[in-house]
Parts: C-alpha cells; structure tokens; sequence
C-alpha cells in the first residue's frame, strides 16, 4: 500500500466513526483549525487572490475566506471523496474535488481557469506519521506544493525546536521545525516561520517573486 492510499483509509476510519467533525480530520476541535487558520490570514491578504486548499477537509478555511475578503476564488482539494463530498454542501461558494497532492497539477478545467494558483495553503495536511520515510514525504511534499504557486505557499505542522518526542499517538510525527525551516529555505529565500501561537506547532509561508 502506498502512503497517500494509507493516509485516505486513516482518514476514511474517522469519517465513518464521527462523520462530518473535526476528530474525523484529526482535529481535536474546530478551535484548534482556527487557531492555525489565523497564522496565515495574519501574513496573507486573500482578497481578490485564487486560493488552492490542499487537504480541505470538509472546506472550514474556505468558509472563512469566502465571508472574510472580497474576490476570493477558493479550490479545495482532498483525498479522501467522502470529505469532498461534505464540502460541496458545507461551502456552496467553493470549488471542489477529489485529488493526491502528489499527482495534482493546475487544472483549469476543475479550477477557476488561471495558469497557477496565486496562494496555496495546507492546515494540518503534513503530520501524518508514514514511519521511515517521514522527512523524506514532508520535503517532497512541500517541495510539489510550492511548485503549484507563483506567488506563496503556506503550511503548519506539528512540531517545534527542540523536536518533540512522538508520546502517545502513533498516527502523528513531529517535525524539528528549524529542520523544515532550513529545507524551504533551498527552494526560496523569502520564508517567514510563526512559531509563537502554540508549544507543538509551527506556521511557514514560502514567497515566490510576487509580492502580496
């Protein structure tokens, strides 16, 4: 089985357990999504931008985009078809579909017709634990999400400095955040790192030349 087939079947389990809710997502609670949400509408402007949510969920950020600024374009995009499927009827202003992130392009068919995604964002989408190959899967993935922008890509995930020990949870990995730091920081130098808001997780925003 490959690792994005075990992350869907691990998130497929939750959603039949607990049906549209944030445990299903591996959140212990809308609270917890929102506190991350704010770290990058505390960098970001989203007001007229095309925004990519890699990993939507059930569309919770996209909500909060669509009521926040003017001109939003919002595309959520997640692995797992019954999160899709709730999302389309959770946030009718939104765009949707089914998508790895590790074969997803820019497809104007199923998005809003632009050649690259000016944002794109994924709240809690690298923290699952894929055993020996964790940093590897982290770096190659946030390597293919910044190649879909051309103008930022923005992430969290658990973690910190020192890195954290990996306790009572066997689905997560937490990530030495200066480690990930240091790799973003070969694919751009502009990078900014919010590391204040919680003990156990960590915000980067990566830029490109396009200044928002």
């Amino acid at each position: 089985m490959d690792i994005s087939q075990k992350i869907k079947e691990g998130y497929q389990k939750k959603f039949q357990k607990y049906g549209v809710d944030p445990r299903s997502l591996f959140w212990a609670g809308k609270g917890a999504a929102h506190q991350r949400f704010r770290q990058f509408w505390a960098e970001i402007d989203f007001t007229g931008k095309n925004v990519l949510d890699i990993g939507c969920g059930f569309g919770e950020f996209g909500k909060f985009l669509l009521k926040r600024y003017e001109g939003v374009k919002y595309t959520g995009v997640d692995i797992t078809p019954e999160f899709i499927e709730s999302a389309k009827k959770e946030v009718p202003g939104g765009n949707f579909f089914v998508a790895d992130l590790f074969k997803l392009d820019n497809p104007p068919s199923q998005g809003f017709g632009e050649a690259k995604y000016d944002t794109v964002i994924a709240s809690g989408v690298l923290n699952s634990n894929v055993e020996a190959r964790n940093l590897e899967y982290r770096k190659n993935a946030i390597k293919k999400m910044f190649d879909l922008t051309d103008g930022v890509f923005a992430f969290n995930m658990l973690g910190g400095h020192p890195q954290p020990a990996n306790e009572n949870d066997s689905n997560i990995w937490y990530a030495d955040s200066l480690g990930i730091l240091e790799y973003c920081m070969t694919l751009t130098r502009r990078v900014i790192l919010r590391a204040n808001y919680h003990p156990r997780d960590f915000t980067i925003l990566m830029y490109k030349t396009k200044i928002l």
